[in-house]
């Protein structure tokens, strides 16, 4: 009897799932070995708020938006532009950059100069950016996208390509790592191009409701400093 009434009890305090769609791993943002990561615990905080339990969901985004229109997830992150979706208020802010090997000491003034070059950049990144960006890389056949932003970040040292797009916090961690295999090996120095402003990410609902109810947690929290711990946990500025 003692133990029926303590599954009735847990059972009746289970939070409800919501399922939320990631990318693979980009740390420190996500990181899908421990489901964890700045956007994953600062968005986990906001639906606890909200009375759920976030389940993460790990995979590229073009798959997450094909889930996202079938109902496979009910949210997907890291969005700043998605007309048939209902878009939230930001969350995170990302600094892109486009990197280059300082030792071939390439140009880039403006978006067109990315014609010239080969690119690549994070998935998706087309449809993030813009239509500037979209028309600049258009024509380009060697512009390309990978989902593995730290691939992006070994041909480049490989000068398998001329130009990288990366969100910054990413790249560092990415270049942490890669140097720490080999410290012996003289690896080449790499330069940012400020051809971005900064980037302001949402999540996109399918349901407009469950938005609503998402931007008046994330706004009480925001104005309650209640991501500040999660903030100091993962980025060193």
């Amino acid at each position: 009897m003692v133990v029926s009434i303590f599954m009735m009890s847990s059972v009746s305090w289970a939070l409800p799932p919501i399922r939320v769609a990631f990318s693979l791993d980009k740390p420190p943002y996500v990181i899908r070995a421990t489901e964890t990561g700045l956007e994953v615990e600062i968005l986990r905080k906001v639906f606890l708020d909200m009375g759920y339990e976030m389940t993460p969901v790990f995979q590229p985004p073009a798959r997450s938006v094909r889930s996202l229109e079938l109902g496979r997830v009910d949210a997907m992150a890291t969005i700043t532009n998605m007309p048939k979706f209902h878009l939230s208020a930001p969350y995170i802010t990302f600094k892109n950059f486009a990197w280059t090997l300082k030792g071939r000491k390439i140009q880039l003034k403006t978006l067109n100069d990315l014609s010239r070059h080969r690119v690549i950049a994070f998935q998706n990144a087309r449809h993030f950016f813009g239509s500037d960006f979209d028309k600049a890389v258009a024509k380009n056949p060697n512009y390309e996208e990978y989902a593995d932003q730290k691939r992006q970040l070994k041909m480049l040292f490989a000068d398998r390509v001329d130009v990288i797009i990366c969100e910054e916090r990413t790249l560092k961690i990415n270049q942490k790592n890669i140097e720490s295999t080999d410290t012996k090996k003289s690896w080449p120095e790499i330069e940012k191009h400020t051809l971005f402003g900064d980037s302001l990410y949402s999540v996109a609902f399918r349901d407009a409701k469950l938005r609503d109810s998402f931007n008046g947690s994330l706004g009480k929290l925001d104005s309650q400093k209640a991501f500040q711990a999660i903030y100091k946990k993962y980025v060193e500025e």
